[in-house]
């Protein structure tokens, strides 16, 4: 079998469907673009943004490119925090520079920002991006390579035996908004009668052929399940408010939400991905696995954090001591909001024997400072180096937190590639990613960097566990 790569998130089917515009045959194979706005507007929040890509990063044929054979596509209704923006924005800025800024940013196109904003439907729009996938399954335009969704191990690892250019796709979702709460419509429902809507919702998408993994239960918005983290930065937290739900803890509602993802009586158990959940909804997760675990030895639920960096902090608590804001993480080493992971979190995921995914966006490894400093290098290899050397040093500080040899197994890639992010320069989509990794096993050799927490590894070893072994050994275990 030959060298391949595992991404456990990223949005290529969500990209396609949200970016093309209505009347436009949409492929999930070919590159996409945002829609560009010619106006003043449009052209100002295009530079804004330039570190954004305005491009597909995930499309298959750079999966092809970038030998990433396993794609956990994350479908991602979006939030309507973001295409409803806060009323004194738009009444300044006006209605259609809010479209313009969104538009360009996000690369939602203008026909579906524009529908958006005359729906709440979340769970319709789920079931419409899950058939779009499903509907391009198949061959690639080119016909030289295909995709496909497996549904288990087992037919991931028949299908990695028999074919070197499948891409080979397992579904999860981003957001417990998807099954119909955290809108304007459901807040007015009786929780009673909201609670049979969401059963019903969830009961029906495990009845999918290809039914999700894993589900991302919060986002970046109130869903009425669970607190949120802080993760929009100024300008865009002045038009989209996080206000609601941010920093709280589970809800009444969270939790029957969360009993009937995991339970194995209304069909697959759908695992709980913690990125986005506030401090203190993690900490009520964790304690939740810990009691199940230690009920239910031969049943484990394992932690996932499917696209996460560190924050710099021992505990969870200390994380969230001080409001996350941009002078917190201004001259910190980390980004040190409270989204990340302290040392923790990482000693719980590593205990529950789950995984974490090293996020591919540089906002989110770094303190505002660092990060400026290492932007302003002009040197191509010492700027490449220093992003190295930041990467290194998010996996570090989960290793060192757990500080011992199996700390290496719960690493892997959850890029967040056509998540809308700042990607780091120079691997900026998934065909880079045989160069990332190549990059690394030369930065650690030529630099022996952080040896004393290889524990006996060698660099090839570490980074074939980073993008590949570990999540090949995560599946075996849970995805049955």
């Amino acid at each position: 079998m030959s060298e391949f790569f595992v991404d456990i998130h990223c949005h290529p089917s969500m990209r396609a469907f949200h970016t093309t515009p209505n009347g436009v045959q949409k492929n999930i194979w070919d590159s996409t673009k945002n829609d560009v706005v010619d106006t003043v507007v449009g052209r100002w929040a295009w530079n804004q943004s330039k570190e954004v890509s305005k491009f597909s990063q995930a499309n298959f044929y750079n999966c092809i490119n970038g030998k990433t054979r396993v794609v956990f596509d994350s479908l991602y209704p979006i939030e309507r925090g973001f295409i409803n923006a806060r009323k004194l924005p738009e009444l300044i800025v006006g209605k259609k520079t809010i479209e313009t800024l969104t538009v360009t940013a996000s690369g939602v196109s203008v026909e579906q920002f524009r529908n958006y904003k005359k729906s709440y439907d979340y769970f319709r729009e789920l079931n419409e991006q899950y058939n779009f996938l499903v509907n391009n399954l198949g061959a690639s335009p080119c016909g030289k390579y295909d995709c496909k969704i497996v549904t288990n191990y087992k037919e991931l690892e028949t299908s990695l035996a028999s074919s070197d250019t499948t891409v080979n796709i397992i579904v999860t979702i981003e957001g417990a908004h998807v099954f119909g709460c955290g809108t304007k419509v459901s807040e007015k429902i009786p929780i009673a009668e909201l609670k049979q809507t969401l059963k019903k919702n969830i009961d029906a998408i495990k009845q999918w052929k290809y039914p999700p993994f894993f589900v991302t239960f919060a986002h970046h918005f109130w869903n009425q399940l669970c607190g949120h983290a802080t993760t929009l930065p100024v300008p865009t937290n002045i038009a989209c408010s996080q206000k609601q739900g941010l920093d709280d803890s589970f809800t009444e509602l969270g939790k029957f939400v969360l009993d009937e993802l995991l339970s194995t009586k209304n069909g697959k158990r759908i695992l709980i991905d913690t990125r986005h959940m506030s401090v203190e909804s993690r900490k009520h997760y964790i304690n939740y696995v810990v009691k199940h675990n230690q009920l239910h030895p031969n049943d484990r639920i394992p932690l996932i954090s499917s696209h996460s960096a560190v924050n710099g902090f021992e505990k969870m608590e200390l994380s969230n001591k001080i409001k996350d804001s941009k002078s917190k993480k201004k001259s910190t080493p980390f980004c040190a909001w409270s989204l990340n992971i302290s040392a923790e979190e990482a000693i719980a995921i590593h205990e529950s024997g789950g995984v974490a995914g090293i996020i591919l966006d540089k906002g989110r490894h770094s303190g505002i400072n660092l990060l400026k400093s290492i932007d302003k290098l002009e040197n191509k290899d010492e700027k490449k180096t220093a992003f190295l050397k930041l990467i290194c040093d998010n996996i570090f500080f989960y290793v060192g937190g757990i500080n011992q040899k199996s700390g290496w197994d719960i690493l892997t890639i959850g890029s967040d590639f056509d998540g809308v992010i700042t990607h780091f320069d120079y691997y900026d989509d998934m065909s880079k990613l045989p160069e990332l990794k190549k990059d690394m096993i030369n930065f650690l050799t030529k630099n022996k960097y952080k040896s004393e927490l290889w524990f006996g590894y060698s660099p090839e070893e570490l980074m074939h566990k980073l993008f590949t072994q570990n999540a090949i050994d995560f599946l075996k275990r849970n995805f049955v």
